[in-house]
């Protein structure tokens, strides 16, 4: 489990600007991850619905 979570981690720190804090105060800064966080979540949520809808327009393309 824990390659998982730092595999999330490492994306968001590569890929969005997470190794470093942009603002001053503990606030801003949460609430920016807090952000960064949510867009990656429906990122990923879109992705695993549009594999889903793959899938079954195969599973009934071989079932007809």
């Amino acid at each position: 489990i824990r390659y998982i979570v730092e595999r999330t981690f490492g994306l968001l720190k590569l890929h969005h600007g997470l190794g470093k804090a942009r603002y001053l105060g503990l606030e801003r800064n949460k609430t920016r991850v807090q952000l960064i966080a949510m867009s990656h979540n429906l990122k990923t949520g879109m992705n695993i619905f549009k594999e889903m809808q793959r899938l079954k327009s195969l599973r009934d393309y071989y079932i007809q």
